[in-house]
């Protein structure tokens, strides 16, 4: 490995290390919220949320049309350019904030439930501000400047989890987590603005622009189809089966996703704009995206096939009996979740290779996809919604991501099974160790959950070291922590 290859990746490392630090309180922090509001507040309070969350997501991501993505994908953009990328990211906040509010009654109407509309319109204007921030983030991650992004969310997260539980003690009702995300916002968009520096000025409106204006079009459209394929589910349960039901699997669903997406995000952070960079050295190119799908799949995996197994006990000690209902949702979810574990790494190689238009066609493909699975599953309720997406995953949108991305570019279908299928013999040796443990140990305590889920990532390891790749990047990211930890404790 040449010298610019271990510094390109020691830095990839140090990136990482302080996201991931963040992320890692952020994860921690939301978790507390999490746990805290679900003991204190009632199913259907979630449900409300997760109706107005269906409109508000929809419309946020059209207002993003995928601008922050364009600017760290570029290698060189002007002043000028991203002049005309924010204002027309601010164009596209206030027409999605207006729709949003003007869509509050009819929503009402359709979920049959009148609190919906006051509180569509508290987010519209939330989602405004929210808007106002992507680009000057885009660029402090474009130039790699992540530690203030770091302190940033600390901060925010901090205070938001703060407000948030002081607001469901006096409040007990869902306006209380609107006021925590409120928190959020505000700071991070303050925080963002006087780290960055940038300061608009007149747009820069030629040939270059709307290219790169195209491109962010069809990763909106991407986003948009993908919202589509993970909220249907939502609409069609709010709307047949009702809020408490909804509550129940936006519970479920909530709890599995938060922590993948806490993890994929910091990496993503620094991932695209590195490969962005090394898209041209295929070598380079396929080592760094190598080691960071494995280093998600390992640090995801095994915490999933635990949670799976020991669903209903972890429902019951970390959230209450009345919740238990949830746990068989969450178990079916949890098994698509081991497959999205390692297919969200996708979105880092159809943007950092510039690829939009191809990366839009398969979020259509999945939604169409997805929907069709809910719909399928729909007269079983929530339950048989998780089981048919699940099904339709394994069988379907695993083998469709595969092949889409190897089309392509240095990551091909072949070296993504070679890469993966040491981590899928690790979940079946987690599975079968942890099924068996569960009989001596006890899962509805905290001591036997944490010896679990030890043995789980334990179990899931041991096959990893019979690959001599796997070996080889884990001595990469110890000798990587030791030199960091040596180095700040000497600084």
């Amino acid at each position: 490995m040449s010298s610019l290859d271990r510094d390109s990746k020691s830095r990839a490392v140090t990136n990482i290390l302080i996201t991931g630090g963040s992320q890692a309180w952020k994860l921690t922090a939301g978790f507390v919220l999490m746990i805290f509001s679900t003991r204190n507040l009632a199913p259907s309070d979630f449900g409300l949320l997760a109706m107005s969350a269906t409109a508000a997501t929809f419309l946020g991501l059209i207002k993003d049309i995928g601008i922050g993505q364009t600017i760290i994908q570029r290698t060189e953009i002007a002043k000028g350019q991203i002049d005309a990328l924010f204002w027309l990211s601010v164009l596209a906040s206030a027409a999605s904030a207006l729709v949003l509010a003007l869509c509050a009654h009819p929503a009402a109407l359709f979920y049959g439930d009148r609190r919906l509309q006051q509180l569509m319109i508290a987010i519209a204007g939330l989602s405004f501000i929210a808007g106002l921030p992507t680009v000057p983030a885009a660029l402090l991650a474009r130039e790699s400047r992540f530690k203030p992004l770091a302190i940033l969310d600390v901060a925010a997260t901090t205070a938001s989890v703060a407000a948030g539980i002081v607001a469901v003690i006096i409040l007990r009702d869902y306006w209380a987590l609107y006021l925590s995300t409120l928190v959020l916002t505000l700071i991070s968009t303050v925080g963002i603005w006087a780290y960055s520096g940038y300061r608009p000025g007149y747009p820069r409106l030629d040939s270059e622009t709307r290219h790169m204006a195209r491109f962010g079009l069809h990763v909106s459209g991407f986003n948009l189809a993908n919202y589509l394929s993970r909220n249907a589910d939502n609409i069609l349960i709010g709307r047949f089966r009702g809020s408490d039901e909804l509550g129940l699997y936006d519970r479920a669903y909530k709890l599995l996703l938060l922590p993948i997406i806490q993890l994929h995000n910091p990496i993503g952070q620094v991932i695209v704009p590195l490969l962005s960079r090394l898209r041209f050295e295929k070598e380079r190119y396929l080592s760094t995206y190598n080691d960071a799908l494995s280093m998600v799949m390992l640090i995801c995996q095994p915490g999933i096939v635990f949670a799976i197994l020991l669903s209903e006990p972890l429902f019951r000690v970390l959230l209450g009996e009345h919740w238990v209902g949830a746990a068989p949702i969450f178990s079916w979810l949890g098994v698509a979740g081991l497959i999205q574990v390692a297919t969200a790494t996708a979105a880092w190689l159809f943007l950092s290779q510039g690829r939009g238009q191809e990366y839009f066609r398969l979020g259509v493909w999945t939604a169409l996809i997805n929907v069709t699975s809910f719909l399928i599953g729909l007269p079983w309720g929530a339950l048989g919604i998780a089981a048919a997406y699940t099904l339709v995953n394994c069988t379907v949108v695993l083998p469709l991501y595969a092949i889409s991305i190897g089309r392509h570019g240095p990551v091909t279908t072949r070296s993504l099974i070679k890469t993966t299928v040491p981590h899928w013999i690790g979940c079946g040796v987690a599975a079968a160790v942890t099924s068996i443990s569960i009989i001596s140990l006890d899962g509805n305590s905290f001591a036997g959950l944490a010896a679990l889920l030890a043995l789980a990532y334990a179990s899931y390891l041991l096959p990893m070291t019979f690959f001599a790749g796997k070996r080889a990047l884990a001595k990469r990211v110890l000798r990587n922590v030791f030199r960091k930890a040596k180095a700040f404790s000497e600084g």
